[in-house]
């Protein structure tokens, strides 16, 4: 079994995140911060490494990926969910320290919005997470602050230049 290729275009990520999704709105409707617990350890773990999805290993390990894909559906980047996860923990945090600190409320109420995110990713296929994490990159990258060389950062355009050594992600001509 290609891991990669299953996360990248197979069901398994999508799961992941309902499940994250799932585990954040029962914290939700219950008021119980042990529910969004599973959710923070879960994406902990992607941030360690994207691969560390247990749901999505074991969904990839039951239903394959046998079409055909195209660029534009690719769910799955290894240095964009690692970002987009890191992201998403640092929001999960906050929302934490605001319960703990005796603002349930707003901690709650803050905790929506990862949690749209994890519905939305795999629902229509916009990840927030994923687009801050892109667009800070090629801010950074832009400043000269960035450079290539860790999780394929080199592999993005930046400011319209195609990357050579992937030919398949030039756009087709125009006639």
């Amino acid at each position: 079994m290609d891991t990669v290729r299953e996360l990248q275009f197979g069901p398994g990520m999508r799961a992941e995140r309902l499940t994250e999704a799932a585990f954040l709105i029962a914290a939700i409707f219950t008021q119980d911060v042990r529910f969004a617990g599973v959710t923070f350890v879960l994406t902990l773990l992607q941030v360690v490494s994207p691969r560390w999805a247990p749901v999505a290993q074991i969904v990839a390990r039951f239903v394959r990926f046998r079409g055909q894909h195209h660029i534009g559906d690719m769910y799955f980047d290894l240095a964009g969910s690692r970002g987009a996860c890191a992201i998403s923990l640092l929001a999960q945090c906050t929302c934490l320290a605001l319960i703990a600190a005796g603002f349930p409320i707003t901690g709650f109420v803050l905790l929506t919005v990862p949690t749209a995110s994890f519905l939305i990713a795999p629902t229509l296929g916009f990840c927030a997470g994923c687009w801050f994490y892109v667009l800070g990159r090629d801010w950074f990258s832009r400043r000269g602050w960035l450079r290539g060389g860790f999780d394929d950062h080199h592999d993005i355009a930046v400011d319209g230049q195609a990357p050579r050594h992937q030919p398949q992600l030039r756009p087709a001509p125009q006639r």
